[in-house]
């Protein structure tokens, strides 16, 4: 397996000012609903040559179970892979990363194994299964989440929202409580945690992020704080760090209401080993927080959500320059469908788009990615307009 590079992608939240009049907002690409594609759910990969790539949760053919696209520099898409369940994998809704041949990987919800894959398309379209999670009345690992990333020896690194040893019951089934998996060059398959549900988390959401040393970060969505107030839900769930050696380290536990809970998809690691990530929930009334934690281990809530400047913050940041953070909520806004925002250092924040659900669409549920003049990129996946509910590809240019 070739060494991979990780998509820019990104993902945030919105903001408590109206909207930056300098932002131009644009739809780049809207999808069809047939074997174009319908509902992009992840975020976008923009390689060196500005094309755009991603996936469609569904359609792509008649079996309807999602595509891998192409968006070019000069706005032409094309269709480079559609799924099938059965034999290929089926409603990816993840980003992808592409190694120097200009291959991707990624993976999707379903498979043969009846519990997701992990998989690699050619340039020229040609998909190969690397892995097969196997369903069943059993706790092997099962549905891998939010993405993946790689090392430098070509081993890809993700998480499972079940399997494993925790006692996390799903309905009357008890399924696990996720796993974090290796997955080496020669397609073995390695579990290096089993989350309990307990102190340490559970169901665990990917993409995961490493340091210099080979630890990973990432989110729990459950488990930690088992008296957290926030729902039904056992615990809001943790940040963790998992080191080489397999040992599990609590980073923070949710505490819910001012706090946050409810952590969401793809942290930020900065050049300087802080932190920076989203809650979808908790903060002054529900909507959701921004966070951060110093390399030296403190919690910070950087900003939390009123309604107004945005709802539901969906996960990962886009860290520029100067030290702003960008990214994408998924409700709130002047309409209630979604906004981009803007968030800088001192924790200011503006809203660069609030969806309206017309030729802009709704429900960004991906973050952002950003090219090398401060453009950025990202998905809708809603459009209301004549019933079109579809989604889109946009483009916000400063």
């Amino acid at each position: 397996m070739k060494k991979l590079v990780l998509a820019f992608a990104v993902l945030v939240l919105a903001v408590t000012t109206p909207p930056a009049s300098a932002q131009t907002f644009q739809v780049l690409h809207e999808f069809n609903g047939d074997f174009d594609g319908r509902l992009p759910e992840g975020a976008l990969l923009l390689d060196t040559n500005g094309n755009l790539y991603g996936t469609t949760f569904s359609a792509g053919s008649q079996l309807g179970q999602g595509t891998v696209f192409k968006i070019d520099s000069a706005g032409e898409e094309t269709i480079l892979f559609a799924f099938n369940t059965f034999v290929s994998g089926g409603f990816p809704a993840s980003a992808l990363i592409q190694d120097q041949e200009g291959n991707l990987y990624g993976i999707a919800d379903e498979g043969p194994g009846g519990a997701g894959v992990v998989f690699k398309l050619s340039p020229e379209g040609e998909q190969t299964l690397l892995h097969a999670f196997q369903g069943g009345l059993n706790r092997n690992p099962r549905v891998p989440t939010g993405g993946i990333l790689t090392d430098e020896s070509g081993s890809i690194f993700g998480t499972t929202l079940f399997g494993g040893n925790g006692n996390c019951p799903r309905g009357s089934l008890d399924f696990g409580c996720g796993t974090v998996f290796r997955l080496d060059p020669a397609g073995e398959l390695d579990v290096l945690y089993e989350f309990t549900g307990g102190s340490d988390g559970g169901q665990p959401f990917g993409p995961l992020v490493q340091d210099a040393d080979g630890n990973l970060y990432g989110v729990a969505k459950v488990g930690g704080d088992l008296s957290c107030p926030e729902g039904s839900q056992a615990g809001c769930g943790t940040v963790f760090k998992l080191a080489g050696d397999g040992e599990l380290t609590i980073l923070h536990a949710f505490q819910g209401g001012l706090d946050g809970a409810t952590p969401q998809p793809g942290l930020l690691l900065d050049t300087a080993g802080n932190l920076f990530g989203a809650a979808s929930r908790g903060g002054d009334s529900g909507n959701g927080t921004v966070f951060k934690i110093s390399n030296d281990g403190q919690y910070e809530v950087l900003h939390r959500f009123t309604g107004e400047d945005g709802s539901t913050p969906n996960g990962a940041l886009v860290l520029d320059e100067a030290g702003n953070l960008y990214g994408t909520a998924q409700g709130g806004g002047t309409e209630g469908l979604g906004t981009v925002f803007e968030l800088s250092p001192a924790g200011e924040s503006q809203v660069l788009h609030a969806f309206t659900g017309d030729l802009d669409g709704a429900f960004p549920l991906a973050g952002l990615i950003r090219d090398a003049a401060g453009n950025f990129y990202g998905t809708a996946a809603r459009n209301f307009l004549i019933d079109q509910q579809f989604g889109n590809v946009f483009e916000i240019t400063p």
